[in-house]
């Protein structure tokens, strides 16, 4: 109980910092999450019924080449831009397509389609991460152990409440005019994050100033390589490039499973959109539950290294199981595990390590790392799958076979990335 009564004190007293910043950046979790889970199951749903599961690998290698598109024009941008200005216009040209994507919505009309399945995964990815390097740049790390679970929550949260609405609205309204909820949702955490950013004013000014100086330094030198530069450099950041790679494989391959398996028993565009919706609502119910109830206690009083162990280690028991119990059932909750703990403890614990670093290495070099290297895993990935697609028919166990020998990998990269946090806390402690 006492430990119960000190998180709690220790967490009203972090969320009344900086003015109270913690609600703000809450609710712009949410709302994006509630604008995700709107707009994924209708162009995942739609992307099946137009293309198959069979075709995913090569929307990864799409994925990852117009990612690196997307964080090079990022990167010229976002050490000189205010965050509130960038997360407004990244929300406007999301807005703007997702409207367009309305009035050419059909399953016959392929590529449209296909653009959408991977503007929805590149404009949420360029969102939160703007949503999480704002925090990294305004918390303290002894904040950020018992805040980063709760405001992770706050995706959670909004993924709740969208997935119940698309899941009984999707068959009654039509996939496509749920499109305009999510719209709207953008457009209001553009108004909130700008709230958020005029609390944050003092600390983030500083932090700016800095990082501007540094960056303007940076560029006399003529690096055209928009923060790629910067995670190459550094031993720190390539091992957690590696780790978040291997996260991505397996997150990519149980998805794949998942994916073919979904296809061949729902055949119906709204239904599968409606059974798209629940997993995603079950999915953010589990992650609220381990973001509000282990990831706060977890990260605040057993550190690092065991949460960002557990993760892996879960997901490999189920992938074992698997083998023995090839069924839907196996394999449904493999993938809910894989989700919830990636939207958890996973990700609380993965934003922590990148607190020590400096103002251009959050903002640059994470952009590459979580945005570029996100989709770059995928695409890898996917490269491998269209190559053995060519030899051979690609069944679930088979894959299994590579997700089990990927997170023996990734557990083992753990201790190595943790031990170079710690010389990197150290030194950032000793400034």
């Amino acid at each position: 109980m006492g430990h119960i009564k000190r998180l709690v004190k220790d967490f009203f007293t972090a969320a009344g910092e900086n003015q109270g910043l913690f609600l703000p950046l809450f609710g712009c979790f949410f709302l994006v999450l509630f604008s995700y889970s709107f707009i994924r199951p209708v162009c995942e749903s739609l992307f099946l019924s137009s293309w198959g599961a069979s075709k995913m690998p090569h929307v990864w290698i799409i994925s990852a080449l117009a990612t690196a598109a997307v964080v090079w024009v990022y990167n010229k941008f976002v050490v000189s831009a205010r965050p509130s200005r960038l997360f407004a216009v990244s929300n406007f040209l999301a807005v703007a397509f997702f409207l367009l994507f309305y009035l050419y919505f059909s399953a016959k009309n392929r590529g449209f389609s296909l653009m959408a399945f991977i503007v929805k995964d590149i404009y949420v990815v360029i969102l939160i991460e703007q949503l999480w390097t704002f925090c990294d740049t305004t918390f303290s790390e002894k904040r950020a152990k018992i805040l980063y679970g709760f405001l992770a929550g706050g995706c959670s949260i909004g993924g709740i409440v969208a997935s119940v609405m698309t899941s009984e609205l999707a068959s009654v309204l039509g996939s496509k005019n749920l499109i305009f909820v999510g719209c709207g949702a953008l457009l209001l955490g553009v108004w909130l994050f700008g709230h958020a950013n005029r609390k944050g004013g003092a600390v983030l000014a500083r932090a700016r100033k800095k990082g501007t100086d540094n960056a303007q330094e940076s560029e006399k030198k003529g690096s055209i390589w928009g923060g790629f530069d910067v995670v190459l450099k550094s031993k720190y950041l390539i091992l957690i490039c590696v780790m978040l790679m291997l996260s991505q494989f397996v997150t990519a391959l149980i998805g794949l499973q998942f994916n073919q398996v979904l296809e061949v028993q729902v055949t119906e565009m709204d239904l599968r959109t409606a059974y798209l919706a629940r997993f995603y609502g079950a999915t953010n119910v589990i992650s609220l539950v381990l973001q509000f109830g282990i990831s706060a206690p977890m990260l605040h009083f057993l550190g690092i290294l065991l949460s960002l162990v557990l993760v892996p280690a879960i997901m490999g028991a189920g992938s074992l199981a698997f083998f023995f119990a090839p069924t839907m059932g196996v394999l449904f909750g493999t993938r809910l595990a894989n989700k919830s703990l990636s939207y958890s403890i996973f990700r609380s614990a993965k934003e922590i390590l990148y607190i020590p670093l400096s103002y251009i290495e959050k903002y640059k070099g994470k952009a590459v790392i979580d945005m570029f290297i996100y989709r770059f895993a995928k695409g890898g990935i996917g490269a491998v799958i269209i190559g053995m697609q060519a030899v051979m028919t690609v069944t679930a166990l088979r894959i299994n076979y590579m997700v089990i020998g990927l997170i023996i990998v990734w557990i083992l990269i753990v201790p190595l990335l943790i031990k170079e946090y710690k010389k990197r806390e150290s030194a950032s402690t000793g400034e």
